[in-house]
C-alpha cells in the first residue's frame, strides 16, 4: 500500500446507501481510501484524517476503487464540484472527491503571474533591446572612424607621393615654432617699459629694452 491515498473523499460517501464511517471514531468527513493488493475483490484501506485509525472496508473493494477513478466526473467549470457514482458488481458507491489538481485554481494563478510578470518582461525587453541598438551604433561609430582615418592617411599618402614624384623631394622645410617667452610684456625678445631713465629728454615715456629672460633680441641680431 502506498502511501498516496487513491481516493480523497470530500463530504460523506455512500455504500449502498449507507455513510461510509470510520470504524474508530464514525467520523463521515475527511476519509482516504487505499489499495493494498492487485486483486480486485480484496477490500480496500479506509484511514480516517480525523483520529488516524486505518483499517479494510468489507464493502469498498479495489475494484470498486477503480471504478471511481475511472467514473468520476471533473469540474467543468468554476464552482462544480468533483462528485462521483460507480458501480462494480452490484455495489454502489457515491460521494464526493477532494480535487488533486483544480485547473481553474491552475488557470488563475497562471493569468496573475502572467499579468505581474507582463510589466517586468516589458521593461527588460525594452531595456535590452536599447542595450543592443546602442552597442550597435557604437560599433557603427568606432568602425566610421577607423575608415576615415584610413582614407584620409591614404589621401596623405598618395599626396606626399605625388609631390615626391614631381619635385624630387623638394619642398618648404617645417620650422618648429619657438617657445614664446614666459615675461610680460616680452615681444620678440623686446620688453616695452615706461621709464625716464632711459628716455632721452628726461620725461617718463615708453621704451624698448632688450628681455634679459630670454635674450631673443640678440640672436636676432646679425
Amino acid at each position: 500500500m502506498g502511501t498516496e491515498a487513491d481516493l480523497k473523499l470530500c463530504g460523506a460517501a455512500l455504500v449502498d446507501g449507507r455513510p461510509l464511517a470510520c470504524a474508530e471514531c464514525g467520523n463521515t468527513f475527511s476519509l482516504e481510501v487505499h489499495k493494498r493488493t492487485l486483486f480486485e475483490i480484496a477490500p480496500a484501506w479506509v484511514c480516517c484524517l480525523a483520529c488516524g485509525h486505518g483499517g479494510e472496508h468489507q464493502g469498498v473493494t479495489n475494484g470498486l476503487v477503480d471504478a471511481v477513478l475511472s467514473g468520476w466526473v471533473r469540474r467543468q467549470k468554476s464552482g462544480d464540484r468533483d462528485t462521483f457514482t460507480a458501480t462494480w458488481r452490484g455495489t454502489v458507491m457515491s460521494g464526493q472527491l477532494l480535487p488533486t489538481m483544480d485547473i481553474y485554481q491552475a488557470i488563475g494563478a497562471a493569468q496573475a503571474v502572467r499579468d505581474g510578470a507582463t510589466p517586468e518582461v516589458k521593461r527588460w525587453w525594452r531595456g535590452t533591446k536599447r542595450q543592443a541598438k546602442n552597442k550597435v551604433k557604437r560599433s557603427l561609430r568606432v568602425a566610421r572612424g577607423r575608415a576615415q582615418d584610413t582614407v584620409d592617411t591614404a589621401k596623405a599618402g598618395a599626396l606626399t607621393a605625388a609631390w615626391t614624384l614631381q619635385t624630387g623631394g623638394a619642398g618648404p622645410t617645417t620650422r618648429r615654432r619657438a617657445r614664446r617667452c614666459t615675461v610680460k610684456g616680452c615681444r620678440r625678445g623686446m620688453v616695452t617699459i615706461r621709464t625716464r631713465f632711459h628716455s632721452t629728454t628726461g620725461k617718463t615715456q615708453k621704451v624698448q629694452v632688450p628681455c634679459g629672460f630670454c635674450h631673443r633680441a640678440e640672436r636676432m641680431t646679425p
